[in-house]
């Protein structure tokens, strides 16, 4: 038990090792199934980038005059039907009008060219927002890309770069450029789920300057959906809302595949009141931990990884491609580590949550095991602990004068 509390199994040798051998693991299989592509669909005859073939024959939907015609399921699919040139597995287009704004411009270039420069733009932005959370290691890029869910957002053709780059570049320019942090946050608008998590945050240090910059973004997005699109749209969109309520709860895609604690207490046999309870209780708890966090006088970045946590807890829609959520918590937690020492049941508690996006799906579907939301609110209450003592420090350091003086936020990367 000593060697899980201290974490002193996981040495700097093997911290730089497993990474590598993830990566290079990740590499292969990606190439591979680019490899024993025909008319690109890879392995099991699956689009490569599954989830992009949603997004790219939505942006065609758009750039021919018909965009609201992507609520329409049966349409859709039809779409990536004639995509593949034989009917392919459906990938549903669930997100609100407001996301076509951002994919748009996919449909411009074929789907293989589209699909390499979508993950090499979001890619870059996610990689340099994440260095920004590990200052104090120059070794960080490695670990990164070689992050599991590096991989699972990158075959799945996903928007988790995009979603980890406007959330830690917005939340670290929070406190030198509230307005435009704002502005940055609001972009979030095509995943709302995580809504509530940023509204803890803007609550939590009263920063109104944020919380105007973000309106003012929202605002502007539902202005231009509705004269680019019609207002109609959203009707539609309302339209397909049924349809997320049953795959949430009824299993469309699998209980192992989603994340969440509400899918977790389905996979355990619970009803579907039980798990929306569950759900409440724990969401209820990580918004109490974000609110201490964020008023503690932790730093920026801890802070900021600390709501990317959350908003993993807050939903009951979760994906195991959504991780990559967690390289910002992983890495601020980390860059902590590194400069004042790992507390008990830190480094253990990094290496579950790094290594969770590899076999979080795997122990769901093929041992019934839920896993995921006991690592990531362990997370977070790794955090909160580490805030609650900054806050002691902070305390009694002043009484002596010598209270030290938080570390400016470096300027984070823009982001997509």
């Amino acid at each position: 038990m000593a060697w899980l509390i201290s974490g002193g199994w996981l040495t700097a040798k093997r911290a730089k090792l497993y990474p590598a051998v993830f990566l290079i693991v990740g590499v292969l299989v990606f190439v591979a199934n680019l490899l024993a592509a025909r008319d690109g669909l890879g392995f099991y005859d699956k689009p490569i980038g599954t989830d992009f073939s949603s997004f790219w024959t939505a942006s065609k939907f758009v750039l021919t005059g018909n965009a609201a015609d992507v609520y329409h399921p049966l349409q859709h699919h039809a779409a990536q039907t004639k995509l593949f040139g034989k009917e392919v597995e459906y990938f549903a287009w669930l997100y609100p009008p407001t996301a076509l704004l951002i994919v748009a411009p996919l449909g411009l270039l074929s789907y293989l060219p589209s699909l390499f420069l979508w993950l090499a733009a979001t890619g870059t932005a996610y990689v340099i927002t994440v260095k920004k959370f590990i200052p104090a290691s120059s070794e960080a890029l490695v670990p990164i890309l070689g992050f599991p869910a590096t991989l699972l957002n990158a075959t799945h053709g996903q928007n988790g770069f995009l979603s980890v780059a406007i959330i830690g570049s917005g939340l670290l320019l929070s406190e030198r450029r509230p307005v435009l942090a704002g502005v940055i946050l609001g972009c979030m608008l095509y995943k709302p789920q995580f809504a509530p998590m940023l509204a803890v945050v803007v609550l939590a240090r009263k920063n109104w300057k944020t919380a105007l910059g973000a309106a003012l973004s929202v605002a502007a997005q539902i202005v231009a959906a509705t004269l680019l699109f019609g207002s109609e749209i959203w009707s539609n969109f309302q339209s397909i809302l049924p349809m997320t309520k049953a795959i949430l709860e009824e299993q469309m895609i699998g209980f192992g595949k989603m994340q969440s604690v509400f899918a977790a207490v389905r996979l355990l046999g619970a009803g579907v009141n039980l798990a929306y309870a569950a759900q409440a209780a724990v969401a209820t708890v990580a918004a109490a931990l974000l609110w201490l966090i964020w008023r503690s006088k932790a730093s920026l970045l801890l802070r900021a990884g600390a709501a990317a946590t959350a908003m993993l807890l807050s939903t009951p829609f979760v994906l195991d491609y959504d991780f990559v959520l967690l390289a910002l918590p992983i890495a601020a937690l980390t860059n902590e580590g590194l400069k004042t020492g790992f507390r008990p049941f830190e480094k253990s508690a990094l290496a579950a949550a790094w290594v969770l996006p590899a076999i979080a799906r795997l122990a769901g579907m093929y041992c019934g095991i839920p896993l995921s939301p006991e690592i990531i609110l362990l997370l977070l209450v790794l955090i909160w602990m580490r805030s609650s003592s900054s806050d002691a420090l902070a305390g009694g350091s002043s009484s002596n004068s010598s209270a030290p003086a938080e570390p400016r936020p470096q300027a984070p990367a823009q982001s997509r």
